[in-house]
Parts: C-alpha cells; sequence; structure tokens
C-alpha cells in the first residue's frame, strides 16, 4: 500500500472519508478541524516512524492527502 493510500485509510477508519479524494482541501471542505488534525500528525509520525518539525506542520503541507504524502515521502527519501 502506497503512503496516500495508507493516510487515506486512516481517514476511513475515523469515518472522516465522506466525500473524499487524494485532491480534496481538507481544511475548506471541513474534513478536519483542529483537534483532528493534531491526531493526524500523531498517525503520521507513528505510522511512518518519521519526526515532523514544527515548521513543517503547516496549512500548505497539509491540505490534502497528496499534501501529506509528499511531505512524508520527503523524510522517506522516496
Amino acid at each position: 500500500m502506497d503512503t496516500k493510500e495508507r493516510i487515506f485509510q486512516f481517514f476511513v477508519k475515523q469515518k472522516k472519508d465522506a466525500g473524499l479524494d487524494y485532491d480534496t482541501e481538507l481544511l475548506k471542505s471541513k474534513h478536519i478541524n483542529s483537534m483532528f488534525a493534531l491526531q493526524i500528525v500523531l498517525f503520521v509520525e507513528k505510522e511512518f516512524g518519521i519526526k515532523l518539525k514544527r515548521k513543517e506542520i503547516s496549512e500548505a503541507n497539509f491540505h490534502s492527502i497528496s499534501a501529506i504524502a509528499a511531505l512524508v515521502d520527503s523524510h522517506l527519501g522516496q
């Protein structure tokens, strides 16, 4: 399973996948709020074994599943 799909499956498990695809703007579409954003950060760090820097936790890096996956892949050297 690739990075995007692993992240998408997290949304499925949290029941936040209605109308969601890899490029849906998460904040504008109200798929996430500040509390769920924190859960996503924790999930990403644990699932992929990475540590995000404070400056990386931004709207630009978390505006879609594709953006989150790109951030993860940059940490993993992919």
